[in-house]
């Protein structure tokens, strides 16, 4: 169906959902459509938006890299501890394991 697939193209299908939420459930819309709507894209502007977008690719066919952001990785791996370190944490535990059970027979 001609008209069917022209509505495809244009984003009216999304227009009407955009609408049908909007009415039904305020909550949800935002939710769903917080890109749209920070962009300033409501149901009634969804189809000029496609318009301009095919017009601009009319213009200009040619495809266009974006540029890459630099990723700076996180890391969330603990340093490794030397020897040394590694037997007074354990020295450190047992102590506190001691006090616990220590407090306990008190108690």
């Amino acid at each position: 169906n001609a008209e069917v697939h022209r509505d495809h193209i244009f984003g009216r299908h999304v227009s009407s959902y955009m609408q049908q939420l909007h009415d039904d459930d305020d909550d949800a819309y935002k939710k769903q459509f917080s890109q749209y709507i920070k962009l300033g894209i409501v149901p009634d502007k969804v189809e000029d938006m496609y318009k301009r977008a095919h017009q601009a690719i009319r213009e200009d066919p040619e495809h266009k890299t974006a540029e890459k952001k630099e990723v700076k990785k996180k890391r969330w791996n603990r340093a490794k501890m030397s020897i040394a370190q590694r037997k007074d944490r354990v020295k450190q535990k047992k102590a506190s394991f001691l006090k616990k059970i220590q407090a306990a027979a008190d108690d």
